[in-house]
């Protein structure tokens, strides 16, 4: 037997030299990441709020509004002071807040109408949703939905950073309140 590698035979050793696989070109992730979006994850909000979970309401403005958690909470403070304690976390945040702090950052958007009964929230991703990003309430919560387009859609919150919509991921909510945001850092981020 030669020990002639040329031809088919140079590509069989080199397959059986890596396991079977060929070699391929591995691309440093520098490389990669400046194509990818820069979207703060729901890890970088615990951290900002001392290692626990923020409160949906001030975590979804601070994520669309491109601020702190820390600075979300002083806005909505600032906005609606008789509605939220001077210290401490906010827990319940409102709409009509939200928007307020949202318009004070120069953050544009556009409310949607809802029809009656309200959508769920996997009933609204079915219907079809522009691609872009969202802010929305369902029931009892805050978040915001980036959407691909043809019904792909990720979810952002205080718990979760980018995964899809399910019927685990507050997918069985009502939507109450929903508004596509057209500026801003994430709209900016792609």
């Amino acid at each position: 037997m030669s020990d002639d590698l040329s031809g088919a035979s140079a590509g069989h050793a080199a397959r059986r030299a890596h396991g079977g696989r060929r070699a391929t070109t591995v691309l440093p992730q520098a490389a990669i990441a400046p194509a990818l979006p820069q979207v703060r994850s729901h890890l970088d909000l615990a951290e900002e709020n001392g290692g626990a979970a923020p409160w949906c309401g001030p975590a979804t403005l601070a994520l669309a509004a491109g601020r702190s958690h820390a600075e979300a909470c002083e806005r909505l403070r600032a906005v609606a002071p008789a509605w939220y304690p001077a210290t401490g976390p906010i827990v319940t945040a409102y709409w009509r807040d939200l928007l307020a702090v949202l318009r004070d950052c120069e953050v544009p958007y556009e409310t949607l109408s809802l029809p009656e009964p309200r959508p769920t929230l996997l009933g609204l991703v079915r219907q079809g949703l522009e691609p872009g990003w969202y802010l929305l309430r369902v029931t009892d919560h805050f978040l915001l939905l980036r959407s691909h387009g043809f019904g792909l859609v990720a979810l952002h919150d205080n718990r979760h950073t980018g995964v899809p919509v399910t019927y685990r991921t507050h997918g069985r909510r009502k939507v109450t309140h929903a508004a596509r945001l057209l500026g801003g850092s994430l709209v900016q981020a792609g």
